[in-house]
């Protein structure tokens, strides 16, 4: 059996060999790959291909405009193999009608095989080898030829690029995007609306918190040293402030349309940055940065661009106001808007807002608009309200929404415009980049909102906008396009912000998600303990005039500085929010212990009894700090109360201790400081004492010893004294009763005489 299946096999694999050649000539694959409606799994990508976008023009069909679509862009082959047959050509969907379709466009998922004209051969592209194109195609005419456009609506694109690989044609890559038409070349212009409807769009200058809490005269620390790069030409931020001068101007029309939403914490950064800063590399080390000839160009021109400009003041470090409110720091949110107001005031010379709040992601509950207090005006995501208002400003808070005071109001902005401002969805291969498309799904999408506004449309990117410089580029001439055409009317945002209120109750609604994603709990607890340190600290200041800084200038930046654990570039991201908790806690407490007592490098030495102690005080902070010293309680020393010492800014004081010593020998002590109030500033400092005072022990028994020695002394003379007493003369008996014999009145005892030589000069008798 096995014989004659493999004869069988032999024979249809010859006769398949035979009639493939015929069912499909040469080239029918290839052609069939290029045709292949959009929609089908086989347009997966199958080669590393990078497909770059750079231009197309026009952004808006117009009347006056040009009568062809030009793309250009390149196309790079980053996989190992040669691609054959590359072929690039744009294709155009149906009009979107309705925002399910809208919102289908904006994620790449709207059909595009409406219009497919002809591809332009690129040839074939060796590995790491990269090819120019310029595609040009007619958008009006017959759909196998031009782009066919039937009149004004917003069209969904396809850039598509096809291939061979391994002899497999297909598509490799593709970007999807949006093409608004408002009247096809060469026609009459259409009538302008009776009232375009206002447009203002938020501009938001952001990036992630990088600066540990800063402390005045100190070089100041960044965790890294990415904002270099981002500062210096071609970097992100500075590409969105040069976009401001290039594709908005000021005294456009365009310009008039913006406000700039700024992060206080950035430009509080860049600031010290131009001075010369640090970048962390490990505990207590740290490189000079690179960036500070570029930080201090980009605030040059950032302060150029915000002078005669509307400007709000986001939260420093963008920081999540309502995780603050739930962890129960509802003070630390009002204190960080109002010192992100002043810090803009003060560096970039310019009036934020008054009373304006843009929060993250641009919803709020109940507890975070109470904590807000009254008058606050709101940006809110017509997500984040419930009611039948879709944009315009409305009446938020207290249970019927119609606000606690009736003054608490809230200006909608347009989600799907958020979502289209963020960038474009629809690319196929992740490797593109597709920032010369950059603001054209917000192109299309606006001029789908403008065809039935009901109201003002605010376009709101978010806080964390991607966009580098020809991105905003795209975004910014997307919308003079649209202005010049009449479909949009700029209009400030103080004047939308201001208008007249819907009548009409509006609740807040916080998202579940949005709550999913908050910073958490015990983060902002950790904040909270930072906080509460420094509070201590400030408590323990002095200024004194003349001398170090305020109280204020060194302590303020240091809560604003904590911020950067709970800031909303992390919501979303636990683990990395409680490794910037770290960070910061880390920083408060080196902070804390810079007011220490100093550790002497020998014991002290104690000769009398009541020798006093000198010990040192240092204190690191640039302001005048008062400490009461404290010794631990140890046998044998007692200490006098020490009185509050005031220590110079970056200064130390010896505080001379009255202490009694009752013992002899080594022995430790702990020295710690206290704050007036009796809070604990930086650690205990162990001190070694050397003793070589006799205590009261010692004296007892030296006491002791001395009477028992004196006792033995007279004890031991009494008992030579007895036996003296005891004996006669001559060594006889003591005398009796009478005069013995041979004895008589005058005569004289016999007295023995010692033997021995006589005296010198004298010479005895035999």
């Amino acid at each position: 059996m096995s014989r004659v299946a493999a004869l069988v096999a032999i024979v249809l694999t010859a006769v398949v060999a035979l009639l493939l050649p015929a069912a499909f000539p040469a080239g029918a694959p290839q052609a069939a790959a290029r045709d292949r409606p959009a929609q089908q799994p086989a347009q997966q990508p199958v080669a590393p291909v990078r497909l770059d976008v750079g231009t197309m023009t026009p952004r808006v069909v117009t009347s006056a405009g040009p009568g062809e679509l030009v793309v250009t862009g390149t196309v790079t082959n980053t996989g190992p193999g040669i691609v054959d047959d590359l072929a690039v050509r744009v294709q155009r969907g149906p009009v979107l009608a309705g925002e399910a379709a809208l919102r289908a466009a904006l994620a790449g998922e709207a059909a595009v095989d409406d219009a497919t004209p002809p591809f332009a051969d690129l040839g074939p592209l060796a590995p790491g080898a990269s090819v120019p194109f310029r595609y040009a195609v007619p958008l009006t005419g017959p759909p196998q030829s031009t782009l066919a456009l039937p009149g004004p609506g917003t069209y969904p694109l396809l850039v598509n690029l096809n291939g061979t690989v391994d002899g497999t044609p297909s598509r490799l890559a593709g970007v999807r995007t949006m093409l608004p038409v408002s009247s096809l070349p060469g026609a009459a212009p259409p009538s302008s609306p009776v009232a375009a409807p206002p447009v203002t769009m938020l501009y938001p200058i952001t990036d992630a918190p990088r600066r540990v809490p800063p402390l005045p005269g100190e070089p100041p620390l960044l965790t890294d040293d990415d904002l270099a790069t981002s500062f210096a030409d071609g970097g992100r931020l500075r590409g969105l402030v040069e976009a401001l001068g290039s594709a908005a101007p000021a005294g456009s029309p365009t310009r008039a349309a913006l406000c700039l939403a700024i992060d206080p914490e950035l430009v509080a950064t860049a600031a010290a940055m131009r001075d010369g800063y640090g970048v962390v590399t490990g505990p207590d080390e740290s490189v000079p940065g690179r960036g500070a000839e570029a930080a201090g160009q980009w605030l040059a021109a950032l302060t150029a661009a915000a002078r005669g400009t509307c400007v709000i003041a986001l939260p420093p470090s963008d920081a999540d106001l309502v995780a603050l409110v739930r962890g129960g720091r509802a003070d630390l949110a009002r204190t960080a808007l109002d010192r992100g107001r002043r810090t803009l005031s003060t560096e970039l010379g310019t009036t934020a807002l008054d009373g304006v709040v843009w929060p993250a992601d641009g919803v709020v509950d109940e507890a975070t608009l109470d904590a807000l207090g009254g008058g606050t005006r709101l940006l809110l995501s017509a997500d984040g309200v419930t009611g039948t208002a879709a944009s315009g400003r409305v009446r938020v808070g207290g249970s019927d929404g119609t606000g606690r005071d009736g003054d608490d109001s809230a200006l909608l902005t347009d989600p799907l415009l958020t979502e289209a401002a963020t960038g474009p969805a629809g690319v196929e291969v992740q490797e593109g980049d597709v920032g010369g498309l950059a603001g054209q799904d917000l192109a299309g999408a606006l001029a789908f909102r403008a065809g039935d506004a009901g109201g003002p449309l605010v376009v709101a990117p978010p806080h964390r906008w991607a966009a580098d410089g020809p991105a905003a580029a795209g975004v910014l001439t997307a919308l003079t396009s649209l202005i010049d055409d009449g479909r949009i009317a700029p209009t400030g945002l103080s004047t939308l912000i201001d208008g007249a209120v819907q009548a009409g109750g509006t609740q807040l609604f916080y998202p579940p998600q949005a709550g999913g994603a908050e910073i958490p709990g015990t983060v902002v607890s950790g904040v909270a303990d930072q906080v509460r340190t420094i509070e201590a600290l400030r408590a323990a200041a002095e200024a004194r005039t003349g001398v170090g800084a305020s109280p204020a200038d060194v302590f303020d930046p240091l809560v604003t500085g904590t911020l950067r654990a709970v800031s909303s570039w992390w919501r979303g991201d636990p683990a990395r929010a409680e490794r910037e908790e770290t960070v910061v806690a880390d920083r408060i407490a080196e902070i804390r212990a810079s007011v220490r007592v100093v550790e002497p490098p020998s014991p002290y030495s104690l000769g009398t009894s009541d020798a006093p102690l000198l010990i040192t005080v240092a204190n690191g902070l640039p302001v005048t700090m008062n400490v009461r010293v404290v010794l631990s309680s140890t046998t044998g020393l007692r200490v006098a109360p020490i009185e509050v010492q005031a220590v110079p800014p970056r200064g130390r004081v010896q505080v001379r201790v009255s202490a009694q010593v009752t013992r002899s020998g080594v022995f430790s002590v702990d020295a710690g400081l206290l704050t007036p109030d009796g809070v604990a500033l930086g650690p205990d400092t162990r001190l070694r004492v050397r003793s070589t005072v006799y205590g009261t022990v010692t004296v007892w028994l030296t006491a002791i010893a001395g009477g028992v020695l004196v006792v033995l002394v007279v004890r031991r003379v009494l008992r030579r004294l007895r036996p003296a007493a005891a004996a006669g003369p001559s060594g006889g008996p003591g005398p009796g009763p009478g005069p013995g014999p041979g004895s008589g009145p005058g005569t004289p005892p016999d007295v023995p005489v010692p033997p021995g030589p006589a005296p010198s000069g004298r010479v005895h008798g035999s």
